[in-house]
């Protein structure tokens, strides 16, 4: 439940962006938001109580929290000014879709 919160809210930054950005930006290739969203991944699988995963569920949480974070933090960075809030961005998520991973749709219940 929390992913797809998370990967909604992503893919509503994303397409902001590409909406109001310049031609230009669509060259960037955002790879430290990538090794940031990793490591926001592996910080909310640590969190959740390292719960096994199956490989589809594995690809989901790499897709979402690697892929789809790293266009939403550059997105957030962009936008905002800030280069805090891409790095915010890329970490939450991460961690976000790090619950992909669970059996149950919320953590901790």
């Amino acid at each position: 439940m929390i992913a797809i919160v998370a990967v909604l809210a992503d893919i509503v930054l994303i397409l902001t962006h590409r909406v109001r950005a310049s031609p230009e930006s669509a060259k960037y290739t955002p790879w430290p938001y990538m090794a940031a969203g990793l490591a926001g991944c592996v910080a909310g699988w640590l969190v959740i109580g390292r719960p096994e995963a199956a490989w589809g569920d594995l690809f989901l949480t790499l897709i979402c929290g690697v892929v789809v974070t790293s266009e939403a933090a550059h997105a957030a960075r962009t936008l905002s000014g800030r280069p805090w809030a891409g790095w915010a961005t890329a970490l939450v998520s991460g961690a976000a879709a790090a619950t992909w991973l669970l059996p149950d749709p919320l953590p901790f219940t």
